[in-house]
Parts: structure tokens; C-alpha cells; sequence
């Protein structure tokens, strides 16, 4: 495994006497960062990854997840990645990654009823009418109902590779993706967020000034 050290090194404690540096770097290691995209990945992108690690609000393996099957060409149950179109973060790419918690959850269910609303609803009163009957859901078909709207709606937006979830952003350059940040759908985040490019990731690739600066 290739475990080369990085450019920049972190220094310090948190408030219980741990050393931030070795955690930083335990993760860098665990998560392969440096063999999956060596020497593509930013500052940003670990310590953000670090920090969503830390609060429990994100798990560092599902982004790398994605950054696999992107690196190796291969289909993904979430959205395809696609390039920003608006400021501040124009030029820029974007693929999206299963966060953690019930947010997430709520969110897919929310969109596979937009999409696909209640299938088994749906049969149920073709049933009934094809039948002229008048008919009444009871207590297995509300269990049923429920089902089919949270397990069977992520399954047919896995099938469709529709799962939607929060951003990994990056820039393409010379037939190369370069892995930057990750952050929310909140455009009210992303200002900050390219400043953070900005000031750190353009140093680390100077390709993205430029980039930016035509975006």
C-alpha cells in the first residue's frame, strides 16, 4: 500500500489531551486516500473528512466509496456526478455520497415518493376497481403500504442510480479528478467553501486557479 507522506503535517491536542495529528494521520492511512488517488486529494477533503469522522455525522468510508467507483469508471446507486453550472463554485464537479443518520434516510424517502409515489397503493385500487368493489386498507395493508414506500422506493431509486446525499467536490484536469472538499446541497455553505479552495487547495494544484478563473 502505498503510504507516502503528505505535504503538510497537523499539530496539537483536542480537549482530552489527544494528539489531532495522529488521529489525523491514522485516518489518512485507514481510509487509503494516498493509494486510491495519490496525490490527488486536498488538505480539505481530509480534514473535513476527519471532522464529519469525529462528530459522527460523517463516514469517511462511504466517500471513499465513491471516489473508487468514480476513479475505476464504474456505476454508482447515487446521482452521476455532474459539473456545477453557478457560482461560486462554477468549473467545479460535484458527486454526490450517502451521509449518515436519519437525515439522509428522510431525504431518499422523501424523493422516491416524489418519483414513484405508492406503487402499492396504486395497485390496490386498480384491484378494487377492476373488482367494482368498494374496499378498505387494513391493518396488513398499512404495513405493507409503509414498506413499499421506504424499502421499496430506495430499491427502485438503487436500481435507477438516483439516491441523492451530500457533495464530493472536484476538478478535472488532464483526464484526472482531483478530490477538493465535501460539503451540502446548502448553497448558503458553498461561498465559504471556495474560499476555503481558495486559500488551500489552489496552493496545493495551481491548475485550479486558472480553472477557476475561466469557470
Amino acid at each position: 500500500m502505498n503510504t507516502s507522506q503528505p505535504q503538510w503535517a497537523v499539530t496539537g491536542t483536542d480537549q482530552d489531551g489527544n494528539d489531532i495529528g495522529a488521529e489525523v494521520e491514522w485516518l489518512r492511512r485507514f481510509t487509503r486516500l494516498e493509494e486510491v488517488v495519490p496525490g490527488r486529494y486536498s488538505f480539505l477533503l481530509l480534514m473535513s473528512l476527519f471532522g464529519g469522522w469525529k462528530s459522527g455525522m460523517v463516514d469517511p468510508n462511504k466517500v471513499i466509496h465513491e471516489i473508487k467507483l468514480l476513479e475505476n469508471g464504474e456505476a454508482s446507486t447515487l446521482k452521476p456526478p455532474i459539473q456545477n453550472r453557478h457560482p461560486p463554485l462554477k468549473g467545479l464537479w460535484h458527486k454526490h455520497y450517502l451521509e449518515q443518520g436519519l437525515p439522509s434516510l428522510a431525504k431518499n424517502v422523501a424523493r422516491g415518493l416524489h418519483k414513484h409515489g405508492m406503487p402499492y397503493f396504486d395497485q390496490k385500487i386498480a384491484e378494487s376497481n377492476a373488482a367494482g368493489e368498494t374496499r378498505y386498507m387494513t391493518p396488513d395493508d398499512l404495513q405493507a403500504l409503509a414498506a413499499d414506500v421506504v424499502h421499496g422506493n430506495l430499491g427502485r431509486l438503487r436500481e435507477a442510480e438516483a439516491m441523492t446525499g451530500e457533495w464530493i467536490l472536484f476538478a478535472k484536469y488532464e483526464g484526472k479528478n482531483y478530490y477538493l472538499d465535501i460539503t451540502t446541497h446548502d448553497k448558503s455553505f458553498h461561498e465559504h467553501v471556495r474560499k476555503n479552495i481558495d486559500a488551500v487547495s489552489c496552493k496545493e494544484f495551481p491548475f485550479l486557479g486558472h480553472l477557476l478563473a475561466n469557470a
